[in-house]
Formats: C-alpha cells, structure tokens, sequence
C-alpha cells in the first residue's frame, strides 16, 4: 500500500469516527431530553391524580353504610352493610350463618329476610325488609365518562376501605391504584398509597345518592354488574339517573341531515361512525331499509344498537348539547367499536377511523384537536403541534346531493408523509360471503376509466397514477374519496384484520361462532396530502351504490359548462367470477326489472315478470333445445336396439346411430348450442339478483320474505346444526321439490319401473341427487335468486309439457334402403 492510500484510508476512518462519536452524542443528548421530558409528564399526572383524588373526595355523596346485626350459635355479631331502600348489601365474611339479621336505631330492631344469598364466599348478598322490596341499582351504559365509588370491606367486615374511582368508555380504573404505580416508579415522592386490592362493591354517583353498580373483583378484573346478574333477574329495578360527563380522553359531535349521520372524534378529528338513517313515513330522503341483521342486533345486542354509540354533541337551540345515541333507527358504514359477550369493549384503533390523517409515526392518526366551530352543519377543528398546525373543516353537501360531504384541510407547516384514511367499511353479504371491492377511476386523453384494485393481503402502494376518485364498497354501501383540488399523484390499499376492526356481523350467533372476526377482514384506501401542505379539499361520497342515487348526485355536482362530472355511478359493480361476461346482460336485465317495478311495486313480482321476459326471448332456443331432448327421448329405446344388436361391432353400431338421428331429425349435441347462448343470460340474472342494491331489504311476504338478497326465514331456533344453521329456509325446499317432481311430470318412461333400462334407471338416481344437491347449494343464496329460479323451472316445465302434447312422435321406416352417396 503506497503512502498516498494509506493516508486516505486513515483520514477516511478518522472521519468516520468523528461523525459517528458526533451522532452518538446528539442521540445521547436526545434520549436524555426525551427522558426527561417522560419525567415531567408523570410527574405532572401524578400531581393531577393528587388533585382529581382530593376533589372528588370533597364532592362524595354521603355514604349509605349502617351497622348490620346477625345472630349465630355462639351469639351477636356485627358487620358493615350498604342500606338501599329497604334493602341492605353486603359481602359476606367466612363461615356466615346468620339466624336472624337486623339493624337496630334507638333500641328499634329492623329485622330483614333474605333477598339474594349467593354461594360463593364474598359475593353480594342482599337482605330485604319485610315485606321484602326490589333491590334498585344503577344501570350501566358501557360508554362516557362516570363517576364511581369504590367500597372494598375488611376481613372481619366491620368497615369499608373507601376509593374514588371511574369508567371510561367501559375501562375501569381507580385513580389512587393508578397513583400507586406511578408512585413507585418515581424516585423520591413523598406520597404513601394505600390502595387495596378487592374483593368489593363499585356505586354509582347520582345528584344527591349513590346507589350499587357491580362487584369488583379485582384488578384487571372485569366488573360483574348487578343489572347483568341472572340471579338477580326479578330482584332488580333499573334506574337511569346516573349521568355521562362526556369522556374523559375524547368528544364526540355529530353532523346530521336526512341520508347521512356523521360522528366526529376530537382524537384525530376524524369519523368514528357514519350512520345511514333508515326510509321511514317521517325521513323518505332515505333509500336504505333495514334487514335481518339490523333486527337481531337491535333485539339481541341492544348497546351496539346505539347511534350514535358513544354520548355525542349535537347542535340545539343555538348550542351543543351532549346527548345518548338513540336506539336503532340507522346502519353503521364504517366498523366501529363493538361490546362483545360479558360487556367486553372492543375499541377500534384510532388509525382506521375514517378521514384520519396517518404516516409512519403512529401518534399522528392519535392528535387531540380542538372545536374551533360547530353549529350542527359545519365543524371546525383545530391541532397545534411543533411543527404544523392542522384545520379540518367538515360540511355537509348541499340537499340535492344525498350522502355526501366535504372535508377541507389546512397543513400550515411540515405535511410530508401525510395521508388521508376511508376508514373500514361494515361487512355485507352476498350469497352468503363478503365482497369487499375497491376501484380507482382515471381520466386519460380525455376518456374516464374505472379500474379494479387486486384485494390486497397487506398493502398496496400505486404511485404512478393521479385518481379522480377511490371507491371502497362492501358491495351495497362504500365511500368515495374525491380529492377535489390537485393532489399528490398516488395511493394505498391496506388489508385490516378482522380482528382488529371486526364485523358486527360477529355479534349474530356469537355463542356458536356463526360469523367469525377472521372470515370478515376489511380494507382501507387512502390517499395521500400536498407534500407542501396548504390547502386541501376534499368530497366523500358515503351511502349505497345505488342507481338512482348515484345519479342524482352526479346530475348535482355536474358543470354542462365546462363537461365535468364526478361520475360516480361508474362505482357500480356487479359481483361474481364471470362478471365480466354478465355485466352487459345484467345492465339490460336491470333496466328491464326497474320498468316491471314502475307499475308492479313489488321487487318480487318483478323478478317473475323478468323470468318470463327472459323466457319469452329465449323461447325459440328453448323450444329447439326441447323438441330436441323429446326426440331423443322418442328414439331412446330405437338406439338401445341398434347397441343390443351390433354389441360385438361397435364401429357398425355408431354408423346405424347416426343413421337413425338423422332419419329422425334429432341431435345429441343440439341441446349445448342454446344452453351457450343463454349463459351470459343467466350469470347475469345471478349477478344482478346477488348485487342489486334495490333489492336489499325489499320485503315480499313479511315474517318469511323480509330481505330479496338474503335468504328466506319461516322460522329459526338458538342452537346451530351442521350444514343448516339455526334458521329454516323454505324457498330452497321447494325448489328441491319442484326437482323431483319435474321428471315424473315431463318423463315418457314406462309407468312400470320393472321396464326401465339400466340407463334410465341412472338418470332417475342422478335427477334425484341434483335436486338434493341444489337444495343444498341454494339454501344460504338470496331468496330473490330462488324466486328467480323456481319460476324458470316452473315455466321451463310448463313449455316442455306443451311441447311434448304438440309434438308430433317420430316416424321410423323399418329396413329403409340406404340412400345412395
């Protein structure tokens, strides 16, 4: 190595060396900055926690605590108990027996009878005076921010430890608990906690009283509620007077009209629900009917059926008011938070609520913003952080464009890395699966065009091209992200696991697992913020694909002036494996239905209407295809005379087959030429049935036909049976019966089975699998499709017995002379 290179390999490492001392000690300097920084903040919550305690001890209500008498073999005994009314509570200490059980004021005895002795040690126990009374608790509304108390007795129960403690969008905690873990992982604070550890009795603040609200049992143990307790079922009366201070972490404000109810969180200032009201005799605005799944949730799972779900503010009388969701009366777009079996809460993460801002760092989908603006149509949100300033200003749309909005962000400062979330769509099904789509539409050399984004199993990340618009549907609903000023080329599909944003459709059948969080994933599109910031504006599309509905908004937003038109009826999509073959001919069945609809009102009907439509078009393929197989039928035994006759020569036997077709004029093959023709037709039938959004829940027979695209229930039972479920639907039944039934009506076999060929004897067995098999195939599809295919098969049946009276049998000339060639 000459002098030259080992110099510069020297000053090279010499460098090297510096620079990364250099950044080792600027990344020192730094973790000590955020170290410290740490501290200060626990240091500032636990000064707070100090406060908040001694606050609230000064606002406890008085506690309602009497000394409790019992009489056992070795004589008087004294416990501490909660007196509710003529009821006292209490947690029984080991080895209680009590003979008789009283309270005693100025040498007055009060004597009480049992109301509710558990068996477990330590549970609750209630006694009642005579005669004994309900015992009246607080009833739990699982979200918002509630004030509670903590009782938790000593070992021989003659006194109560008493804590402050509080619910939190259905987190318990205990602030002094809290305080103790702090406590100790700070060095020198001169705080002694003297949190312990249950079991206990958690009350609930009212304005003047306390009254029981569920037994704790102890850390990172959830509560037991005594509105919940099956023994307490008829010794317990509910009282709702326990109020909401909001909550604690986040707020809520709702903008509302007549299609679209939107829930915003100032944790992201972004949608936590989009809430679709339903068509009813006061809101005829909206196109969206509830089905099955919304019933059962409402008679079944009663707090998910809450919009919104969390107390929210809305706008009255010139000001926000914070207010309990309504129950029912609305469907739920977006996947949201979800209480599960035992009052479990699933929280949704703040990254999937919809119009969020998100990058690499998680603690931007998690920025707390401020209400700058609110007056129930327009929401004006404000957060400040180091670098950037964010504003987001929701609004709804104009009246003439029904679930629609707009959504302007200002970024004053750093916005690189920025994108802005759809949020996660609610499951639907078709046929009995999901079928999620995404699209994305483009305008090149002047021409729009509507392309299908791949299901992605993680992310996607298209940077290549600008999208006038982002379609993420469930197939009936979906949003539309319209960026409406020019934007950063590019965009993102992201996979999300059911698990973490799981389905309402969870909840049905949720002992037996009928619809599992791992079967219901969702996807979320985004697309991404001005790398400079300043001004943005956005519109969102957010309601059903419906045709009627997307073209009015179209016609809203469109300018004859300049030729512009969002075209959002391009989002529509008709779903299947051979969609792109049926979708011309289901576009032409769908107009064909609609004008049926016109006059007849009854989607159902419709559907038979355009049965017979379909078979009148087909007919002369039809009738070809039947006179056909009737022929073959005709010459059946002929053949099995000819196969008898020449079974050693089979080369002479197929010569004297084809003889004899084309002496009778019959084809084997003639039956697959129609069938070809017809099969775009009947795809799209299929798929206009499994996608149309008018369809969803349009009622045919109420109490059996409630929804055309989903199957039909005469009745249903609680336990679930393999290959059935628990419901019983009879459409398919019946088009299993019209199966079986078909072939003696149409057949010309002999009356005596002892005459039937081998063959013939096959093609009864096999006829009969078929019809259990499409049973079996049709039972879970949409009742829209079995009316559509019974009323084919019936016609079907009709046209081939017809057929069969007006046709003439088959002449046959014995020992004709061979035509010669």
């Amino acid at each position: 190595m000459d002098k030259r290179t080992l110099i510069f390999a020297v000053s090279l490492s010499l460098t090297l060396f510096v620079v990364n001392m250099f950044f080792d000690w600027q990344g020192q300097e730094q973790r000590e900055a955020w170290l410290q920084q740490q501290k200060a903040i626990k240091t500032k919550t636990i000064e707070k926690l100090k406060t908040d305690i001694a606050a609230s001890k000064k606002a406890m209500p008085a506690l309602p605590i009497v000394d409790l008498h019992y009489v056992t073999q070795e004589g008087t005994e004294k416990l501490t108990a909660l007196e509710e009314g003529s009821n006292v509570i209490f947690l029984k200490p080991e080895g209680f027996e009590a003979k008789d059980i009283y309270t005693e004021k100025d040498g007055v005895k009060t004597h009480y009878s049992p109301l509710f002795v558990p068996e477990k040690v330590s549970h609750p126990t209630v006694f009642s005076k005579k005669p004994s009374s309900p015992l009246k608790v607080a009833e739990y509304n699982e979200f918002g921010h509630y004030d509670l108390v903590l009782l938790i007795p000593d070992k021989e129960g003659s006194g109560f430890a008493i804590y402050n403690a509080e619910m939190n969008d259905g987190s318990f905690s205990v602030p002094l608990q809290k305080l103790d873990t702090l406590s100790k992982e700070t060095e020198g604070d001169e705080y002694t906690p003297k949190f312990k550890e249950g079991p206990g009795i958690v009350l609930a603040k009212t304005d003047n009283r306390l009254l029981p609200l569920a037994y704790f049992r102890g850390t990172n143990q959830p509560l037991d509620f005594f509105e919940d307790a099956e023994e307490f079922a008829k010794d317990v009366v509910k009282e709702r007077n326990v109020e909401s201070t909001g909550s604690a972490v986040q707020s809520f404000y709702t903008l509302e009209n007549e299609t679209v109810q939107l829930v915003i969180s100032t944790i992201g200032g972004a949608a936590t629900e989009i809430n679709l009201p339903f068509q009813s005799e006061t809101n005829t605005r909206s196109v969206v009917m509830p089905i099955e799944f919304d019933r059962d949730i409402l008679k079944d799972h009663t707090a998910n059926a809450r919009f919104p779900l969390k107390p929210a503010y809305s706008y009255k009388d010139g000001k926000a008011v914070l207010e309990e969701g309504q129950t029912g009366g609305y469907y739920p777009l977006l996947r949201r938070d979800l209480i599960q079996k035992g009052r479990k809460i699933h929280q949704i993460a703040h990254k999937y609520y919809a119009f969020n801002l998100v990058s690499e760092y998680p603690e931007i989908a998690e920025l707390p913003y401020t209400v700058k603006h609110y007056d129930g149509e327009t929401l004006v949100l404000e957060s400040k952080q180091d670098r950037r300033k964010i504003t987001k200003t929701f609004a709804l749309a104009k009246k003439d464009a029904p679930y629609c909005f707009t959504l302007k962000i200002d970024v004053q400062g750093d916005a690189r890395g920025l994108w802005l979330t759809s949020g996660v769509p609610e499951a639907e099904l078709v046929s009995g699966s999901p079928a999620p789509s995404l699209q994305y539409r483009l305008t090149k050399a002047g021409k729009p065009e509507v392309n299908q984004i791949d299901l992605p199993k993680d992310a996607i990340n298209i940077s290549t091209v600008a999208p006038d618009w982002v379609s993420n549907s469930n197939a009936f609903f979906g949003i539309i992200l319209d960026p409406l000023k020019s934007n950063e080329s590019g965009f993102k599909a992201l996979y999300v696991s059911g698990k973490d944003a799981p389905s309402r459709l969870t909840l049905i059948g949720e002992d037996w697992e009928r619809f599992k969080s791992a079967d219901l994933p969702g996807y979320m599109t985004l697309l991404p913020l001005n790398q400079q910031g300043g001004s943005m504006e956005f519109r969102f599309f957010t309601g059903p694909y419906s045709t009627p509905v997307l073209k009015e908004v179209d016609a809203a937003f469109s300018d004859p002036t300049t030729g512009y038109n969002p075209d959002y009826l391009a989002c529509q999509t008709f779903h299947g494996w051979f969609a792109f073959i049926s979708e011309p001919f289901a576009k032409f069945l769908f107009f064909l239905m609609n004008a049926f609809h016109s006059f007849t009102g009854s989607w159902a009907i419709s559907i038979v209407l355009l049965t017979v439509a379909l078979r009148i078009m087909l007919y002369p393929l039809n009738a070809w295809s039947t006179k056909s197989m009737l022929k073959m039928q005709q010459i059946a035994p002929k053949v099995q005379e000819i196969q008898q006759k020449y079974k050693n020569d089979q080369k002479k036997a197929q010569i004297e087959i084809m003889e004899l077709y084309k002496e009778s004029g019959a084809n084997p093959f003639s039956g697959c030429l129609p069938l070809l023709v017809q099969m775009p037709f009947l795809i799209g039938m299929f798929d206009l049935l499994k996608s149309s959004f008018q369809l969803r829940g349009a009622s045919f027979i109420p109490g059996w036909i409630d929804n055309l695209t989903s199957p039909d229930v005469l009745f249903s039972w609680s336990f679930p049976i393999p290959l059935i479920g628990n419901e019983f639907h009879l459409l398919p039944v019946i088009l299993g019966a019209i199966m079986l039934i078909q072939p003696m009506v149409t057949s010309n076999l002999p009356k005596d089975k002892k005459l039937w060929t081998e063959q013939q004897r096959q093609q009864k067995a096999m006829g009969t699998m078929m019809a259990v098999l499409f049973t079996w195939m049709f039972y879970n599809f949409p009742s829209g499709l079995n009316i559509y295919w019974i009323s084919s098969m019936l016609l079907g049946m009709a046209q081939q017995i017809w057929t069969q009276k007006t046709m003439k049998p088959v002449a046959f000339v014995e020992n004709a002379p061979k035509k010669k060639k």
